[in-house]
């Protein structure tokens, strides 16, 4: 695809290729074959979801570098933050959880944000990024190891069996998931297709 509105769009029902068309919020592409829906032009616009990746920004680094869980047993008070569970699951010889924490819950949200940001910056200045088709199909497979809401509701769990043990509250880290977990959801409501059909 050498620019966006030499692209074809292929009905996934019955084959037929269309010329690709912008699509205004709201709006519904049908197959002029089998009237099978093409795609739609979501609601959230490209500003709009541009806002809520950089708040998602500024929210993960909030969940990463500060407390996640404050535990308080005889006197002694343990705070914890994400990468320093994660190294202190590494020298407890739990090389495998610390690996699959570290790339669940900071590398894919870090790397999710990063191409969404590469790709919303310049659409919403009205440019196509370079490398715009890699990007998108990475999004894709990112977002299948993206998993913060698993740990946010680890976390409340952890909280809950702590609760009998000894006195555990979460942290800022804690809430700052729970508000990215929401942020997210609404992110990838929008999906993927809306990107292509948001190119200039």
């Amino acid at each position: 695809m050498t620019r966006a509105q030499d692209a074809l769009v292929v009905c996934e029902r019955c084959g037929k290729a269309h010329l690709w068309t912008p699509l205004v919020p709201g709006a519904t592409a049908r197959c002029t074959r089998c009237e099978a829906v093409l795609g739609r032009g979501h609601r959230l616009g490209i500003e709009t979801v541009l806002a809520l990746t950089v708040t998602a920004l500024i929210v993960f680094l909030i969940a990463s570098f500060t407390d996640v869980i404050v535990i308080s047993l005889g006197g002694n008070t343990v705070a914890t933050t994400l990468p320093g569970a994660v190294v202190g699951a590494w020298r407890d010889g739990e090389r495998l959880v610390a690996v699959t924490a570290a790339g669940t819950a900071l590398v894919a949200p870090a790397l999710f944000i990063a191409l969404r940001l590469y790709v919303l910056v310049p659409l919403a200045a009205g440019r196509l990024p370079a490398g715009f088709g890699f990007c998108v199909r990475s999004l894709h497979q990112v977002g299948r190891w993206n998993m913060v809401e698993v740990l946010t509701v680890g976390g409340l769990l952890s909280l809950v069996r702590l609760a009998g043990l000894a006195q555990a509250s979460p942290g800022p880290g804690m809430y700052a998931l729970g508000l990215l977990t929401l942020l997210f959801a609404a992110i990838e409501s929008a999906g993927l297709r809306h990107l292509w059909w948001s190119v200039p």
